[in-house]
């Protein structure tokens, strides 16, 4: 059986420690380096083994497949950093991009092997896949409102997954209504206008994240739910994403690709 060295990317976080645990549960995976920001508490420190790293030269050597849950800059840094090792895949589900950042993302991306996913679960991928197909069918006098609920310390919002699902739904809606996008609590103050998507975003004890997208009907309203019970189920869909993505080709893949 060939083993496939990995490299995790801020192993002290709440996805890092989870994928280096989950990771024993996969045989045909090694976690050979560990990496954090240089000012991390913990860097140097010895984590299963293996002393967290400073620097990218130094974790880059001897791995296969770098699996990143950080911030959008360190994960910039890390993707011109892979320009040089081009048999290195990623798998990223790093959030919170703003415009320049992904435009960043997608340039330097180019000629790599990466799989990017605003949310690793299966669940989500399959919720995303029903909302495209939903909107398609229900027509253009239903009004779409998504909410998500992370735990207090999520910064970004509305959550990444939020807005894939908001994606989705208006691929599905492209041929029946123009959609926008408001953010409640910013724009709330305003009439909601005909194809509006809205989001909502609720921050508070330590859930792991919740999504639900509403399609209200006069007179009735369909309701779908996805609720993240256990961070492995994340850690999960990430090494089976490294393990799908390197038997692929350079390219930017998305979760929905490995689905």
């Amino acid at each position: 059986m060939e083993i496939t060295k990995l490299g995790i990317m801020g192993p002290s976080g709440r996805m890092g420690k989870s994928l280096i645990t989950v990771s024993k549960e996969f045989k045909n995976f090694q976690v050979v380096s560990l990496c954090d920001h240089k000012d991390s508490e913990s860097i140097g420190k010895i984590i299963d083994g293996i002393e967290v790293l400073p620097d990218l030269e130094n974790f880059l050597q001897n791995v296969d497949i770098v699996i990143d849950f950080t911030t959008p800059n360190a994960t910039l840094e890390l993707l011109k950093k892979l320009s040089n090792k081009k048999l290195v895949g990623l798998v990223t589900g790093t959030t919170g991009y703003d415009e320049n950042q992904i435009a960043k993302f997608n340039s330097y991306s180019k000629g790599l092997k990466v799989l990017k996913a605003s949310n690793m679960s299966y669940g989500i991928n399959l919720l995303q896949k029903i909302c495209e197909e939903l909107s398609s069918k229900i027509g253009a006098d239903a009004d779409i409102e998504i909410v998500e609920t992370h735990h207090k310390h999520k910064l970004d919002a509305p959550s990444g997954t939020a807005l894939s699902i908001g994606n989705a739904i208006k691929k599905g809606r492209d041929k029946i209504e123009r959609s926008k996008f408001v953010y409640r609590g910013i724009d709330f103050n305003t009439k909601r206008d005909k194809g509006d998507i809205g989001f909502s975003a609720i921050r508070g004890g330590d859930i792991i994240g919740d999504h639900s997208v509403h399609f209200f009907l006069n007179g009735e309203r369909l309701e779908i739910s996805h609720k993240a019970t256990d961070r492995k189920v994340f850690s999960i869909g990430a090494l089976k994403a490294a393990e799908w993505l390197k038997k692929q080709e350079p390219g930017l893949y998305s979760l929905e690709d490995m689905v």
